[in-house]
């Protein structure tokens, strides 16, 4: 015959409903975002518990998620680890696989969220974070192979079958398969035609397309008309993708540094002895143009140039511009204000070429 310790349960009827009553408060108090008084009351219950590891886990799973909307992710994790080692479940789960991310441990969040989809096969909103988890290190491939894998229709949840669309599509967009992703929300939409979120998730997905087409297009069309260019001319050229790739900027703004330099050339015999302060100097007035604030001071260095160069250069840039009609200035050189952008007639061509289509928060 077992001996049950009388610390394994609540010592009295008392007690059992004072915990009752600690839950539910927690339970009324999130949906006022009242965090702190959340926390507060979990202290004061927990004592009274005794040994009873599922009551300590549901307790400590409202205080992981009131430390995690309160920005305190180091409590978060200590709380949220506590109640998935008392008693696994699938929202203890979620929530320390959140809070290791918030923590800077996204490989343990990530190691987590793969053991709790085994445990819990059913729980899908475990492999939906963990596609997101994913996604957001840039490893889009794998997140479309996790969304792959989840069963379409029910068992899964409305609600949840209309996010995991909307998320499949992103998905597809960020790696540039537009049409993929344009007919899973068509698909979507006429599995859930009352859906104002796939409805959403649909334009959205069609105008970063259409601007995509017309980047892609406008860059095509600045490329082939570049002029040759010979001796300094062509140093400071070279310049200008050089740091531009560097950097990682848009090719629309490389190109608009290039014919910003060959417009600047037509008019004036600049004499110059580095190329490389011309260079960061025609990128800065690109951004400039386009509303930007970009660092002088960053942008001389990383191109190994004297700042003071740089802001010469650039006030000669900036004159030229400001001697130019600002809209021409915009449609000869600037790229994500650039007002051909915003004609039809540009974004008539396809591309596979991708970029994040941005799915409305529920």
């Amino acid at each position: 015959m077992k001996i049950v310790d009388s610390r394994d349960r609540p010592r009295s009827r008392s007690q059992i409903s004072r915990i009752e009553r600690a839950l539910r408060r927690c339970l009324e108090w999130s949906r006022t975002g009242r965090h702190l008084k959340i926390i507060t009351e979990v202290d004061r219950a927990l004592p009274a518990i005794g040994r009873q590891p599922p009551l300590e886990a549901q307790l400590l799973i409202w205080k992981a998620q009131a430390h995690l909307a309160m920005g305190d992710p180091d409590n978060a994790h200590l709380a949220a680890d506590r109640s998935w080692n008392l008693d696994p479940s699938p929202y203890a789960c979620h929530l320390l696989s959140n809070a290791l991310t918030a923590v800077g441990q996204p490989d343990d969040a990530e190691e987590l969220l793969k053991s709790g989809w085994n445990l819990f096969p059913n729980a899908y909103h475990l492999p939906v974070q963990l596609a997101i988890l994913l996604s957001d290190q840039g490893r889009h491939p794998e997140a479309l192979d996790t969304i792959d894998l989840l069963p379409r229709g029910a068992p899964v949840p409305d609600d949840l079958q209309v996010f995991l669309l909307g998320l499949h599509a992103n998905l597809l967009a960020t790696m540039g398969r537009w049409g993929e992703a344009d007919g899973v929300l068509r698909e979507g939409r006429h599995q859930h035609p009352e859906s104002d979120l796939l409805e959403d998730a649909h334009n959205s997905l069609r105008g970063a397309w259409a601007r995509f087409r017309a980047h892609e297009n406008l860059a095509d069309s600045w490329e082939e008309g570049l002029s040759p260019l010979d001796g300094v001319g062509l140093e400071v050229d070279d310049a200008i993708v050089r740091q531009g790739s560097f950097n990682e900027l848009p090719k629309l703004v490389i190109l608009g540094a290039r014919r910003l330099w060959r417009a600047y050339l037509e008019a004036n015999q600049p004499r110059l002895q580095s190329p490389q302060p011309w260079g960061a100097a025609l990128l800065a007035a690109i951004l400039e143009l386009d509303g930007d604030k970009p660092s002088i001071a960053s942008m001389a260095r990383l191109s190994r140039s004297p700042a003071s160069t740089t802001r010469s250069a650039l006030a000669r840039f900036r004159r030229f511009l400001s001697e130019l009609d600002t809209n021409m200035a915009r449609r000869a050189f600037a790229a994500t204000t650039n007002p051909q952008l915003n004609d039809p007639s540009i974004s008539s061509a396809d591309t596979r070429v991708g970029t994040v289509v941005p799915f409305p928060s529920r």
